[in-house]
Parts: structure tokens; sequence; C-alpha cells
């Protein structure tokens, strides 16, 4: 069963022998065939040499949507495609049609049409699954002794509707030899658990029914099918693309079981899987348009859709699906948050606030905090490393908590002191602020403001200029120089190192956004520059999939780089990130919160194997501590 769909625009409707208002009446132009005919309330289309096409739709009741001369809608008919196979000795029958209560004895009719298509041939009927609308025309066939029914086990296991004496069940990996035709039958389950595609070997042609989407869309009918249905799909295009198959996805035709919805192609093709695909992956990471939908199947309430691709399933249950499959609940749970949490905005006591004013007229003045070891009572006659730290966007709206929200403000508490042997801490705060928008805002002079004439950041000049003056006038040792950010400040720290390599001996990068290019590397490589780069997968603001992700074979291949990548982003207890930011989740998009912890976990582990020693330890190897 499953519904009209119009252009992404209109809202998807289906009735089941109700009118529903359409905004929009969808076209449907007549498939131009070999041989088209009518026969009582079934309409016969030849599609290729042996190949046939029986619609529940007539002159008189046409498949669609039915208007009167001012354009008013007075009915439909959402006809139901039965497929017929004529091999040299047996004819397959995919699918029975909608049930005919509108026209007088329809059942001897489209006997009688199988019949004349048959010939001597033995009569073999099966289905796509189990729904009424593909098998309402099952009583005309159910008490026929010539008539065979073969139907997969995975969706009629438990039917009592077929004559036990002349019906098989058919497991995956079978098929039907017709006699120089063979059919190959594949399940895709999630509209039903077993919905089943026949192949038509050797001609690039398939039969979906609902199994893919009927026309250009499909209904997912209950919580689990998504799943199902995602996994099927892939399978369904591997098949599809393995060469042992003999199929041509380029030219592949997929018949579905209400071809009238595909509009004037009585088919789908490569295009649709390639929407379809997409709209998947989309939809799995809840970022997949969506339109609001009607049905008189109420948990049917919204349609997800991409290209000529439309899912219509659940908005509630999709969003379980997203947040399920990122966070399984049997295997995580909800952090409690960083224990050092208060310990972290106490620390703001200890940083100096500064303002710099140099000669970039394009930055101008820039607020900067610092944390002094030496004002905190180190040894003033030792030199010690300094540690530059970027914020994130927006962060600097907010004054000295910028340096906070980086959460690397840590790295001053005792503790972190110690285990590195001391260090200046430098936090530059970028000049941002809201601007308005139409009706909206938007936040202007982040780290990541272009300069027309670089193309890198317009702060580059101004920030290396800052280092450089605090080094200059504080116990700072220039050979021990390192900087980082997250987020944006990831960008400026990538675009930083680009401009003045020779500034920095290492660089962590935490969810940057930005990528380095393969030259730079190699300048970052031959100026001898330690990176630790640590992103999450499931980063929602900066997807690994975009930034890191594409780069981190190069970024691996590149000499003192390390990557990180984390399944999850945790506190230090283990439990999920999890974090709304104005009506947004970004919990994965924060690993600062991991190297705040030292990418060491509470019970001692490490959050990457390979280095249990954790940031402490990377730090200590950058400055040469023993």
């Amino acid at each position: 069963m499953n519904y009209i769909c119009l252009p992404t625009h209109y809202t998807c409707f289906f009735m089941k022998k109700t009118i529903i208002l359409l905004s929009v009446l969808l076209a449907c132009i007549p498939c131009t065939a070999a041989r088209e005919y009518e026969k009582g309330p079934f309409t016969v289309t030849q599609i290729t040499e042996n190949v046939y096409n029986i619609q529940d739709a007539n002159g008189s009741n046409p498949k669609g949507m039915h208007t009167d001369n001012s354009g008013k809608i007075t009915g439909m008919n959402n006809c139901s495609d039965i497929y017929l196979i004529r091999g040299r000795d047996k004819v397959l029958l995919i699918d029975l049609s909608n049930p005919i209560d509108w026209y007088n004895d329809p059942g001897d009719i489209l006997r009688e049409i199988v019949s004349e298509l048959t010939g001597a041939r033995q009569l073999i009927i099966t289905l796509t699954h189990r729904h009424g609308d593909h098998l309402g025309m099952l009583p005309a066939f159910r008490d026929d002794s010539l008539a065979r029914f073969w139907l997969p086990r995975a969706e009629f296991r438990d039917s009592q509707l077929f004559p036990s004496t002349r019906t098989d069940f058919f497991e995956e990996g079978a098929s039907m030899d017709l006699g120089e035709l063979i059919v190959d039958p594949f399940t895709v389950p999630g509209h039903t658990p077993g919905s089943t595609v026949f192949f038509l070997r050797g001609m690039n042609m398939a039969f979906v029914g609902d199994a893919i989407g009927s026309g250009n869309g499909l209904w997912l009918l209950d919580d689990a099918s998504f799943g199902n249905f995602r996994e099927g799909f892939r399978l369904l295009t591997r098949y599809i693309t393995e060469p042992e198959n003999g199929i041509d996805r380029e030219i592949l035709a997929l018949y579905g079981g209400h071809s009238w919805q595909a509009g004037s192609k009585m088919y789908l093709g490569k295009q649709y899987l390639d929407d379809m695909q997409v709209l998947l992956d989309r939809m799995s990471s809840g970022v997949a348009e969506t339109v609001p939908n009607e049905t008189f199947v109420p948990y049917l309430n919204t349609n997800f859709v991409y290209g000529s691709a439309i899912v219509t399933w659940n908005r509630d249950a999709a969003e379980r699906y997203v947040e399920e499959s990122r966070f399984p609940p049997h295997k995580n749970f909800t952090g409690n948050g960083p224990t050092h949490r208060e310990d972290n905005t106490a620390l703001l006591q200890l940083l100096k606030t500064c303002t710099y004013q140099g000669p970039d007229p394009v930055v101008e003045a820039m607020e900067y905090y610092l944390y002094d070891p030496v004002a905190q009572g180190a040894d003033p006659g030792k030199n010690y490393p300094l540690i530059v730290v970027f914020h994130g966007a927006s962060n600097g709206m907010e004054g000295i908590m910028c340096a906070s929200y980086t959460d690397f403000l840590v790295y001053a508490d005792k503790k972190y002191q110690e285990m590195t042997g001391g260090a200046y801490l430098l936090f530059p705060k970028a000049n941002e602020y809201m601007e308005n928008a139409g009706a909206t805002q938007v936040i202007k002079g982040t780290w990541m403001t272009r300069d027309e004439q670089t193309g890198s950041s317009v702060y580059i000049p101004a920030v290396a200029s800052l280092v450089e003056q605090v080094i200059q006038n504080h116990n700072i040792d220039r050979e021990r120089v390192v900087t980082g950010g997250t987020s944006a400040g990831g960008y400026m720290t990538w675009r930083l190192m680009a401009a003045r390599p020779d500034l920095m001996k290492a660089a962590f990068l935490i969810a940057p956004a930005d990528n380095p290019s393969e030259e730079e590397l190699k300048m970052f490589e031959r100026y001898g520059i330690h990176i630790w780069v640590i992103h999450g997968k499931k980063d929602e603001i900066c997807p690994y999939g975009v930034f890191t992700g594409p780069v981190r074979t190069m970024l691996e291949a590149t000499k003192n780089v390390r990557v990180t990548a984390l399944e999850n982003v945790r506190y230090e207890d283990k439990g999920i990130v999890r974090m709304h930011v104005r009506g947004m989740e970004m919990g994965q998009h924060l690993p600062i919160f991991c190297v705040g912890s030292n990418m060491i976990y509470d019970d001692g582990t490490p959050y990457d194997p390979r280095y249990p020693e954790g940031f402490a330890g990377w730090l200590n190897i950058v400055f040469g501590n023993d």
C-alpha cells in the first residue's frame, strides 16, 4: 500500500475509497507501448516481448486523480500493477492488484486475460508483499486447479490464504526458470518484513512492488522499518552492482507496484536509486528535508524528501532512530559533565585581561587573557613554554568566558602545571559581534573571517604579532610554542600554521573547521611541527566526513602527526557528551572536554589506547621534558 507522490513542494496523500483534497493534480501521461488494450476493468500493456503489465484501470475509471471540467477533484483510482512474464514453459504472474468492486465479474475477466497470454504454459503466481492492494484479486485464482503459487517465505510464512497443495515457499537465493527466462527474487525488508523484488535475469528489468517505493515513494509503517529498509537497500544496491549478476545499473528499469505514480515514465531507474541512497543517508543523520503529511494512517505524518525519492514515515520515530543509532541505549549513557567544571570557572581569576593594539588596521585592538606561571609562584629564573588556544565561534562575544569554554583553562590548574613542568597560557579573543540578516541574526568577526587578498583568516597578522609580543615580554622559550583550538579555533590554528610555521613547535586541532592541503602538510613536516588532531566521528557541527576524515590518510602519513577519531565524544566518566546550544545538539562537536580531561578517563584508561600518557604526555614530548 502506498501513496501519491507529488513534487516536493506539495503534500503527499493516499486515499482509500475516500477523496482527499489535493493542492495540485498529478499528471499521468500514458506510456507508449508495443500493444495496449482494455478488457473489462483492466488495461493490458505489452512492455517488451513476453513481458506484460496489467492495471486495474480503464477508460471509465482511469488511473490517478479524477477531475471535472472545472478542475475539481471528483475521485481517484490508486490502481495497482500486475506483471506477467512469459517463458517457454511457464508464466509468472507478479501481484494481483486491488480488489475490484466497481465492475462486474472482474475475476472472470482477469482469468481470461491471463489465460490468453499464458496459453498451454504452467501458470505460477507470486506476490511482492502481503498488502491487500497487491493481492486483491487472489479469489480469482485461489480455487483454480491450474494455478500454482510460489511465494517468499520471509513474507508469507504464516499465511493461510493460499491452497496448501499448490503453494511453494522460496528462500533467499532461489530462482524460477520459466524456460529461456529466469526470475531471481531479492528480499528488501522495510515496507513489510519480506517485501521482495523480482529481477528478470539478463534483461535489466526488476519488478519491485512497493519494496523501494511504488512509483516514486515509500511507506514505512513502524519504528523498526527504517533500519530494516536502510540495510535492505544497501544489500540491494550491492546486488545490482556485483558483476556476476549481470545487471547494468545505468539502464536498469524498476517497475513499481503503482507505476502510474511515476507520471509519464512507467518505471524508475538509476537516478531514483541515487536519490534514495542520499535520502537514507540524510535521514540517518537527521538532516533530511521534511514535509508534513496527512493520510488515513495517522502514524505516517512526515515525508522525507530528496530529489525524486520520498520516504513517508513518522517524525518521532525518525528522531528516535537518529538518537539510538548515534548513541545505542544499551551501550551508552549521558555523562555527568566534566569533573573539573567548577575548577575551570574558578581558574578564570588566574587570568590577566589585556588589550593588544597591534599594527594591523583591519583588526585594530584585540582583547586577550594570559595565565602567567611566574605570577603564580613559578621559578622566575626559568623560561617556560607558551600554549596559545583559540576559542570556537560565538564564544568571543562572552568576554573572558571564552577561555573557560575552550576547557583548556584546566591546564592552568596546579595539577596540570605540575604534569607539564609549567606553561604560559594565552587565550586571544576574536572581535565577534551579531548582525541582523533579515529576521535572523548572524555571527560576524569569527576567526574564520576571510581576508580578500590572502583568502586566509583576517586575524593572522594581528595574532602572529600578539604571540611575538607575549614571547618577548615574558619568560617564554620561543622554541616551545604550541598553538591549538576547537572548531573555528581549529580553522585558525591550521591557517596560522600555514602562514607562520616558524612560530610554533606543535599544534593541536580539536574538531577543526578546516583541512590542510598536501603541500601544507609537507611544509609542516619540514618544519618538524608536532600535530595532534582530535575529532568526533559523529560531530554535528563540523562533520568528520567533511573535516579531518577526508585528509586522515595524508595526516597519518605525515611525520609527527597523530589523529584520534573518536567513535563517541565522552566525559571522563565515559558518559556521552550531550549539549544543546541555542536549540542545537552539539555535544559530539566538543572533544575539547576530552582534552580538558587530559585524554584519560577517570578510571585511568586513555581515550586513545595508542597514547596512554594522555595530552600532558604529548605536551611533554613536544616540550622536550625528561
